[in-house]
């Protein structure tokens, strides 16, 4: 299948995503997908009913909403990726039964199922599988679906989570208006958009400057509840306006982050274009921490490092990222956003077998386990390395995660070229200008500072490549196959046009240091190096709780975590891209030594205290902290005090 851009009168873009399949891992990304196809993701239909046998989406009476669907959208791509027969004959299961579940007005699905929110996350994963197998009974459904909404969001509007989460169901009608050309498509668009929260308002008002947890406390709202002899539901029933119950939720602000940018394609205005800039830049200044996210623990709760962020809000994010990116005009910083997000907040949620992931993740995390946590309405159980803490949305949907980050590494351009988003391993299998093309990426980064692009056709033919140059490189270089140095500049998109022949090799230096970014919550900083955040990693007790096969973990630790960082003292890099692998397995490939100071930093409940402000330490105070990637952490801090050293007096 060729890539699809945009037809009129959609908005042009210049990139396209390309089919599934076409980009396949290698090196550590694939031992990292091969890690969750052996892990949780590839046995969850054997042990969990609510994707089983016996689930809706497979004609049964047990679950019918959003787990199977979910579960799929993440399991279509790693199947496909890996080549792995026995996951797609898994995924060839749901999908079957999907496609003859279609009644004759266009509704599919369970028969209890009455919701347009899990249908829209069944055709995201049906979209994926279209891609990579050209199965045009995918088509034929979703046209019907669409025209059965089409004819009927008058009378069965949009209800609940699908109010805030139309922005999905607009993408996928656009992406079938771009294959089929089909008008009715962009007014159905315009139905779903007045049904769908004003995200581009909410991003540009942005009301939301404090954590809930202060000015809108759960525990007051639920007393006042029971004094009126009414409980909490999951349904139209909130313990406050509905609306803003949603505006506040982390995932669906993951997810609505998209909106503003998929509107802009069919109803272009300054909002819509400068939502998620405008949005992201609030969300990281009230709410943002060094993982490179917000907090939301179940809703936007502040910049506290101690405070937690949940997994579905991690894959939702890079989703619209991602989705972002393939329109092709939403600002050259996505990449760096989304490598962010990949190679930090996602790892560090699972434990190194993809056999237990956390509900909540903390920047500074010093005990996982069921205890007194300040979430805003989490349970207790929420940073727990378990199976389905807390709740079991995560179980169902962190599976997206790392195999839409790998079809997401490379896109095609509309002058018939590649365009680099990230150079984790992979290789790439396209046509460009109708010559089959294979490139292979290797380097191991971003455990190295340097990546090689190797080419292979099956015959000469020119097309551009485009090169992302990451904000944090310094003095970047590219080395072209005929001995030509190409100097570039951080932060920027390099072209290299030519005509290529197989064996020709593209290097790109990336060499970069340690950085410390400054004015975090209470003054803290933290240290980076490239898009990896670096962490303190004290000694960690993993302790199973329960006798499952997929079992729950709590880590714990009797290692002093006290360190304040000399934020302008040189800071050592120990580099080792040989030793690049799944996050969490064997000794990390980067390490950086850094100056610190020890400090009295209590714990308060089961988490560190808040970040000390400012500590003044003596001389004699300071030693030297071994930093890893915040990814292969159980336990960690990563944002940290910054140290005052004290002078003597004379």
């Amino acid at each position: 299948m060729k890539p699809l851009f945009n037809r009129a009168p959609l908005t042009a873009n210049n990139l396209a995503e390309l089919p599934l399949g076409a980009i396949k891992p290698e090196g550590w990304l694939k031992d990292q997908l091969r890690t969750q196809a052996e892990g949780l993701s590839g046995h969850l239909f054997e042990v969990w009913e609510d994707v089983g046998e016996n689930c809706g989406w497979l004609g049964g009476d047990g679950d019918s909403w959003e787990r199977a669907p979910y579960y799929l959208d993440g399991l279509i791509p790693l199947a496909w990726e890996l080549d792995d027969e026995r996951l797609k004959n898994q995924c060839m299961k749901y999908i079957e039964w999907m496609l003859a579940s279609q009644r004759e007005d266009g509704w599919f699905g369970p028969e209890k199922n009455h919701d347009y929110w899990p249908l829209m996350v069944a055709l995201k994963a049906l979209k994926q599988y279209f891609t990579a197998t050209g199965d045009k009974r995918v088509v034929v459904l979703m046209d019907k679906f669409f025209r059965y909404e089409y004819r009927n969001l008058a009378q069965k509007p949009l209800q609940n989570w699908a109010v805030a989460r139309g922005g999905e169901n607009m993408a996928l009608a656009l992406w079938l208006y771009n294959l089929t050309g089909q008008k009715y498509l962009l007014e159905l668009c315009k139905k779903l958009r007045a049904q769908t929260l004003d995200w581009a308002n909410f991003f540009h008002t942005f009301p939301v400057t404090q954590p809930l947890s202060r000015s809108l406390r759960w525990e007051r709202l639920q007393e006042a509840l029971e004094e009126e002899g009414d409980e909490i539901l999951e349904g139209d029933k909130r313990p406050y306006f509905h609306t803003q119950y949603h505006l506040t939720h982390g995932v669906n602000i993951a997810m609505g982050l998209k909106t503003p940018g998929v509107v802009s394609l069919f109803k272009s205005g300054f909002k819509e274009q400068t939502g998620f800039s405008v949005g992201w830049s609030k969300l990281m200044k009230y709410h943002g921490v060094g993982y490179g996210l917000f907090t939301c623990d179940e809703h936007l709760n502040g910049s506290n490092p101690t405070q937690g962020t949940e997994l579905c809000t991690v894959v939702e994010a890079m989703y619209s990222l991602e989705t972002l990116i393939g329109m092709g005009s939403f600002g050259d910083d996505l990449p760096d956003i989304l490598e962010k997000l990949a190679f930090n907040a996602l790892p560090a949620a699972f434990d190194a077998e993809m056999t237990a992931h956390q509900y909540d993740q903390q920047a500074n995390q010093l005990r996982a386990c069921v205890g007194e946590h300040k979430w805003y309405n989490n349970e207790a159980d929420s940073n727990v390395y378990g199976f389905a803490p807390n709740f079991g949305c995560c179980t169902a949907n962190y599976h997206q995660g790392w195999p839409k980050f790998v079809s997401s590494l490379w896109y095609a351009t509309r002058d018939d070229g590649l365009s680099a988003v990230s150079y984790a391993p992979c290789t790439v299998r396209t046509r460009l200008a109708d010559v089959p093309v294979r490139m292979t990426v290797s380097g191991n980064y971003p455990f190295s500072d340097s990546v090689e692009i190797e080419v292979s056709v099956k015959q000469s033919v020119e097309f551009p490549l485009y090169l992302r140059i990451p904000f944090w490189v310094s003095q970047p270089m590219i080395f072209l196959p005929d001995g030509e140095i190409m100097q570039v500049r951080s932060g920027e998109t390099a072209c290299v046009r030519r005509k290529w022949k197989t064996g020709d090799r593209v290097r790109l230096e990336l060499p970069t240091q340690p950085r410390v970014k400054k004015h975090w919550y209470h003054q803290s900083l933290t240290v980076e190096y490239g898009p990896l955040l670096m962490a303190y990693q004290p000694a960690e007790k993993w302790t199973r709780l329960n006798d499952k096969e997929f079992a729950d973990w709590q880590v714990t630790t009797d290692e002093d975590f006290g360190y304040a960082i000399l934020a302008d003292e040189p800071k050592k890099v120990v580099l080792n891209p040989e030793k690049a692998s799944a996050f969490g397995k064997g000794e990390p490939a980067v390490c950086v030594m850094a100056k610190a100071a020890k400090i009295d930093w209590p714990m308060e409940g089961d988490d560190c205290a808040s970040v000390p402000i400012l500590p003044a330490v003596t001389e004699a105070d300071v030693t030297t902290v071994r930093l890893v990637p915040y990814g292969d952490t159980g336990l960690r801090v990563s944002q940290f005090p910054m140290a005052v050293v004290k002078t003597r007096p004379e």
